[in-house]
């Protein structure tokens, strides 16, 4: 008599990360929800990934290598053919799931009718070196969200997503041309056909470090140019302007953290041209102009004489730091 079919799909795909994939996987064993088989795809990592499955021991773990690292898109795209549930859910091997995470995105889709594709959630940043909680982002976007995802990623990582298996079969997999967005191009096709759900409450826990993909700059500014080359007719001149205001901006703090500032400030000033009235570029290239030393007591002083409780983001996205999560 064979296993009965899983609802759900979990999707990890990893590269050199076996200390944080243990932690990922370890999150999804300890749901609520159980009908679950975890696809974990390996995408040649140097690091023994089946050491880490072997020592879990739970039979709803399935692993699959590829012999070169083809990236991101190939990765999960790997896990989508393989998988067997109703229900997809992706979760990057540095990130984890809060215990009832699962079971409340079923409850939403099993009660929704199929138009609804898919379900997301808020999450936790969290600086993964000593735990910190840098600020919650909790959503509040539903519904018909084709507009708003191509003025910006309104659903945020991955790791917070479920959808049905029948968004895949209507729009397709992962754009493996897309170096870095291939998760925002997905949610842009298949926000074009089905609307979303979303939990506004932080169900997931983004973890922040120094390997992310995002502090790059280079592959920050190819995926921009690479969702412009896709949308930017449907985006139109003024939303055009603004998204890749906010590219310049995100690769000029990647420039920050890689210490290299000249290069940030040219990124910074790109923004403002692209996008005169965001205040947040502003701000950034004038602290490029600083030493780190002379930003952190800046900080602190600001920290002194504004102790603020919540913070907006520039898209709408409520932000609540909260202290440390340890």
């Amino acid at each position: 008599m064979e296993p009965p079919m899983p609802l759900v799909s979990v999707i990890i795909p990893t590269y050199n990360r076996s200390a944080f994939l243990r932690n990922a996987i370890q999150s999804v064993l300890k749901q609520t929800f159980r009908n679950f088989e975890i696809l974990v795809v390996d995408d040649a990592s140097q690091v023994n990934v089946e050491q880490i499955i072997d020592e879990l021991g739970d039979c709803r773990i399935r692993l699959f290598r590829h012999d070169r690292n083809r990236g991101e898109a190939a990765a999960r795209n790997t896990g989508v053919l393989y998988a067997k549930g109703e229900y997809l859910a992706f979760l990057d091997d540095d990130d984890e799931w809060l215990a009832e995470k699962l079971e409340k995105q079923v409850s939403v889709l099993s009660n929704e009718p199929p138009s609804v594709g898919g379900v997301y959630t808020g999450f936790f940043v969290v600086d993964i070196t000593d735990e910190t909680l840098l600020y919650t982002k909790i959503p509040s976007i539903s519904g018909t969200i084709y507009r708003e995802l191509l003025r910006h990623n309104a659903i945020g990582t991955p790791s917070t997503l479920m959808i049905r298996r029948a968004c895949i079969d209507r729009v397709g997999l992962f754009d493996g041309s897309i170096v870095y967005g291939v998760d925002h191009d997905l949610y842009l096709r298949i926000a074009r056909y089905f609307t979303f759900a979303c939990i506004p409450e932080p169900l997931v826990r983004y973890h922040v470090h120094d390997a992310r993909m995002s502090n790059d700059p280079d592959v920050v500014l190819r995926g921009m140019k690479a969702l412009t080359q896709k949308y930017g007719r449907e985006r139109g001149g003024l939303v055009n302007r603004k998204v890749l205001g906010c590219g310049y901006y995100d690769a000029g703090i990647a420039c920050i953290d890689r210490n290299q500032r000249k290069r940030a400030q040219a990124l910074f000033l790109r923004s403002i041209l692209m996008n005169p009235l965001e205040w947040l570029s502003y701000h950034q290239f004038v602290c490029s102009l600083f030493e780190e030393r002379q930003i952190q007591a800046l900080k602190r002083l600001k920290r002194r004489l504004f102790p603020l409780k919540t913070e907006y983001d520039p898209n709408g996205v409520r932000r609540l730091p909260i202290g440390n999560m340890k």
